[in-house]
């Protein structure tokens, strides 16, 4: 029996106890379904094999909610679906392959009520045994094509796709930098320990006359490439730092875990989406993804 099939077996297990305990709260009786005996978890995700040194994650948009999944309910959890980035996740992929480009690909399906991805797994699964399982087979999917990037192009960069409800509609990039020390003099952004707490640490250290202050908010940032595209972006050229009482979301898990802040030669960025002229109707998620995609290869070809 193989490894994964043994701890399958071992959760089985343990759902049909916690199932009998249950029985007697039922005047029916209670049995383990198929689908709990021999759960296919990949039918929850999207997994795809890249041919660019790109990972696409994907990990609030979904909305399938199995009934054999209880919903997250600990104090910590969110439970709040990431409207549309799903969709527009994938619309960045295809419109990369019409341009002959696969990026790596990691999407989530469940919705967020039954497990947040860009946590660690306690938070994620609020300690659900049977979610803990697919969190493990879905962030060792990453890691597995995070290492064959690094493997087969040396470096790379990791988007990993969300969406706000912040009252200031623009575009919201996490480098592991807080707002505050946006709002820093670029003298003192350039400063090594802001670059070590970065996620794009590997490229600050590896630029060719280039400092962290120059893609945080200098003319060849990912933001800026956005900006000029007509996509208020933070931060950017045009747009440094958000102000202060301003909501901005820095990056979370997976940024951390997936960037090179801590090791590795693979960056990442949190891609914060906002709801107007970007995720709000069709059209405009159409044209947004055309013009990510615009944008991506033009920060790959230039910085990587």
């Amino acid at each position: 029996m193989s490894r994964k099939r043994l701890v399958r077996r071992i959760l089985h297990l343990i759902l049909i106890g916690l199932l009998s305990v249950s029985c007697s709260k039922s005047n029916g009786s209670s049995e383990v379904s198929n689908e709990e005996l021999d759960r296919n978890w990949e039918q929850y995700t999207i997994f795809k094999q890249g041919n660019i040194p790109l990972l696409l994650i994907s990990v609030h948009g979904g909305d399938i909610e199995p009934d054999f999944i209880e919903d997250r309910t600990c104090s910590q959890a969110v439970t709040v679906k990431d409207l549309h980035t799903l969709e527009i996740t994938q619309g960045i992929e295809s419109e990369l392959v019409k341009l002959g480009y696969q990026p790596y690909v990691v999407i989530n399906k469940l919705h967020r009520k039954k497990i947040d991805l860009n946590r660690s797994v306690s938070n994620a699964t609020c300690g659900n045994p049977i979610t803990s399982e697919y969190w493990q087979l879905f962030h060792d999917q990453i890691k597995a094509y995070r290492s064959e990037i690094e493997t087969k192009f040396s470096t790379g960069l990791v988007l990993d796709v969300h969406g706000h409800s912040h009252e200031v509609q623009r575009i919201e990039l996490g480098y592991l930098l807080s707002a505050t020390d946006l709002r820093q003099e670029n003298e003192t952004l350039n400063e090594v320990a802001y670059k070590n707490k970065s996620s794009i640490r590997h490229l600050t250290e590896n630029s060719t006359g280039l400092q962290l202050s120059d893609y945080l908010n200098g003319a060849q940032s990912f933001g800026q490439l956005f900006e000029e595209r007509g996509y208020p972006s933070v931060p950017s050229l045009s747009d440094r730092a958000p102000k202060e009482g301003e909501a901005y979301w820095s990056g979370g898990y997976n940024t951390q875990e997936y960037g090179s802040r801590y090791s590795g030669d693979v960056d990442a960025i949190q891609v914060e989406l906002n709801m107007t002229n970007v995720r709000n109707n069709a059209s405009n998620r159409s044209r947004f993804t055309r013009y990510c995609a615009e944008v991506i290869l033009s920060y790959l070809e230039t910085h990587y």
